[in-house]
């Protein structure tokens, strides 16, 4: 199956060299990106097959962790490979698609293909294997482009970042003053499955509920982003996704009540004075039947907050465009506000050495603290240093 899936990509590819042939009456594109860095913000990719545009990164970390005072984790680890291709159809359609692999090829998974037709800048239709809008890191979490080599907490632990799901919806945008905009989403997808509960014997995992292929409830669930930009650099963003996580109904006969998800996500991004801060706050919400209440948690929440500034442009006299970057982040995660533990509180800060834009080393030095579920607590630090570049 991963090979039939990465034939399936090279042989888009390939077929779009005949297109290429033909007189191409696709116009320039010098519009402003939906997302930064988002699915079709990929300058490094090149068009080498007619009007079809093929790139990807790779990252590769090494970590030494210690727990309480010993020594848990120490190696490394050639975290992804992931390919990606865009193609200009028309003025109106676009297809992009995203083949990752995950742990030295051990996970290999289509994290997004979907095809977008445009009837005006205002509605866009697509559908397909999305990347769902909750939040705006999941829609821009690309190694390179991040400064961190670990994913928020908040990101993984709740959000389940990198998430994809089959959806079919809309998107859009309006101008909002001078140099403003605001850019909306909307999607119905599968949602996700009973995983998250079945799966975990830990406690409510959200993220084990991700991979909803087919919808298992018949319940379409809801999802979408509504964002102000009044500059390029500065963005405010609330997004939501609302759906049945268990089957509750088999061939229309109920087997089940109903159990509702419910997520809430507020993003922002803001430079000041050259510093550049990012951050995301969610609350969780799940319906978990009454006799495993307690054990696993219908509420949840987690936020992050990074800085950076770069500093020392061109000071590598080889590198003209190299710059260094200072960084540092707190972040937060509670897997049950109902409950005193289960909680992980963590700070991070760092140097990152870019000798281009597309291309990054990363220092970073992360200490914090966890509690279980009995609110037993646990101190960790953890040295990482990580290599990541778009080619």
């Amino acid at each position: 199956m991963k090979y039939t899936l990465l034939a399936g990509v090279l042989l888009a590819a390939m077929s779009s060299s005949v297109i290429g042939q033909q007189r191409d009456t696709v116009r320039a594109d010098t519009t402003r990106p939906f997302v930064r860095g988002g699915v079709y913000d990929k300058p490094y990719q090149t068009r080498l097959l007619g009007r079809t545009a093929i790139g990807g990164y790779a990252e590769a970390h090494a970590r030494y962790e210690r727990v309480d005072g010993l020594t848990a984790e120490s190696g490394f680890e050639a975290k992804r490979f992931n390919i990606f291709t865009s193609t200009r159809v028309s003025d109106f359609v676009r297809m992009a698609a995203e083949l990752e692999f995950e742990e030295a090829g051990e996970e290999i998974k289509l994290e997004y293909a979907a095809i977008d037709v445009r009837i005006h800048p205002a509605l866009t239709i697509r559908g397909g294997m999305l990347l769902s809008p909750l939040g705006r890191f999941n829609l821009s979490h690309d190694s390179p482009l991040n400064e961190f080599t670990d994913r928020p907490l908040v990101s993984t632990e709740i959000l389940g970042v990198a998430l994809s799901e089959p959806g079919f919806g809309v998107l859009g945008q309006v101008p909002a003053g001078r140099q403003g905009r605001l850019t909306w989403e909307a999607y119905l997808t599968n949602g996700f499955h009973d995983g998250l509960v079945t799966q975990s014997p830990e406690g409510t995992r959200i993220p084990l509920g991700r991979g909803n292929s087919e919808d298992q409830n018949s319940s379409p669930a809801f999802v979408g982003r509504l964002a102000w930009s009044p500059a390029v650099g500065y963005e405010v963003g609330v997004s939501g996704h609302h759906g049945a996580w268990n089957q509750f109904s088999i061939d229309g006969t109920a087997v089940d009540e109903r159990r509702d998800l419910t997520l809430g996500v507020f993003d922002a991004e803001v430079t000041v004075a050259g510093f550049r801060f990012s951050g995301e706050g969610a609350l969780a919400r799940a319906d978990i039947p009454p006799g495993l209440r307690g054990t696993y948690a219908t509420r949840q929440a987690g936020w992050y907050l990074d800085v950076a500034r770069d500093i020392g442009a061109g000071l590598i006299r080889t590198a003209p465009g190299s710059t260094f970057t200072l960084k540092a982040r707190v972040d937060a995660i509670d897997l049950d506000s109902d409950a005193v533990g289960q909680h992980v509180r963590q700070a991070g800060a760092g140097i990152n050495f870019r000798p281009t834009s597309e291309s990054v080393i990363k220092f970073e030095l992360v200490w914090g603290w966890e509690y279980d579920r009995f609110n037993n607590r646990s101190e960790f630090a953890r040295l990482l240093a990580s290599f990541a570049t778009y080619f």
